[in-house]
């Protein structure tokens, strides 16, 4: 019964594989435009958790614990903590947070909770953090010498640009990370693939 759950708990972080939204092809777009950057900064962080059976009484201890060791932030642990409030809890936070030419940060977190009986939870915990900054364009310009109106050569200067993102860019960009977060947890948690699939 126990290893039914588990897989249920964690199903319910890997669902959005299957969502119709994220197409083939946005997804194929949004790769595109991920590999033509270059980063000055690259910073991947990634958790996948799946625990069954917790003691509820212990909840809160094991999610400090998690917390601690992989340095979540304090309103992550909060939101984490909520599932024990709920018979089922289902969470998803995102946050993307870019500033040209300077370091941002995407964080990508889903979280689900059952309780099992009275006593017992069950946790399921995908955890995503970039931290990154994007190379500067480089901009050459070349201009034509010319001596007396007959040209001599050329010129070229070379200067760079912060990169900036349109919004279109970043929802590729989004896109792209959460989803290879996602795959990630897939990868570490197949069981909850297979259950999925099975549902379809």
């Amino acid at each position: 019964m126990s290893g039914a759950v588990s897989l249920s708990v964690a199903s319910m972080i890997v669902d959005s594989l299957t969502d119709t939204t994220t197409t083939v092809t946005n997804l194929t777009q949004a790769e595109e435009q991920v590999r033509g950057l270059t980063f000055d900064k690259f910073e991947e962080k990634f958790l996948s958790q799946v625990m069954e059976g917790i003691n509820l009484y212990d909840f809160e201890k094991v999610v400090e614990r998690l917390a601690n060791r992989h340095s979540l932030p304090a309103d992550k642990k909060e939101e984490i903590l909520d599932g024990q409030y709920a018979a089922k809890n289902y969470l998803v936070s995102k946050e993307f947070v870019f500033n040209v030419g300077q370091d941002s940060q995407l964080v990508y977190m889903k979280v689900a909770t059952i309780k099992t009986s009275d006593s017992k939870i069950d946790l399921a915990l995908m955890y995503y953090r970039l931290d990154f900054k994007l190379a500067p364009m480089k901009i050459e310009t070349r201009r034509k010498k010319r001596f007396l109106g007959i040209k001599t050569g050329t010129r070229t200067s070379i200067h760079y640009e912060p990169r900036n993102l349109s919004e279109k860019d970043q929802d590729c960009f989004t896109n792209f990370f959460r989803y290879k977060a996602l795959k990630g947890f897939l990868l570490e948690n197949p069981a909850a693939g297979n259950q999925l699939t099975q549902g379809l």
